[in-house]
């Protein structure tokens, strides 16, 4: 069974066994079709990387696209997953320091400062 069905059956099992005795076929697809997770495959932008450092791997995602969720969610996962973490500071001067580190490299190999 795949994990969309399971979480179905999960459904069903909380309902009670009358009530799902009666869902016709047609009734169970839908409830089916409901249930699915969305698809991350629909954004315009999906870019995804795995990548060893320090002998385990990370990855990183960048999703982008017309904003979907409704209000209510946007709240909620704003208080479940907050931007301002010490995680994300860390990753943003990271990256913040690789590009400034590139710039001033390639500005010192382009310029005079520097003979090769």
């Amino acid at each position: 069974m795949v994990a969309n069905a399971d979480g179905l059956e999960t459904l069903l099992e909380k309902l009670p066994p009358e009530i799902v005795e009666s869902f016709t076929p047609e009734q169970r697809a839908a409830l089916w079709q409901a249930s699915k997770p969305m698809s991350w495959r629909r954004h315009p932008i999906n870019l995804r990387m795995s990548m060893p450092i320090f002998g385990r791997r990370y990855f990183l995602t960048v999703v982008g696209g017309e904003e979907r969720r409704n209000p209510d969610r946007l709240v909620r996962e704003r208080h479940l997953y907050p931007l301002r973490t010490a995680g994300n500071l860390l990753f943003l001067l990271g990256v913040g320091g690789a590009f400034y580190l590139a710039a001033v490299a390639g500005i010192l190999i382009f310029s005079n400062l520097v003979e090769f």
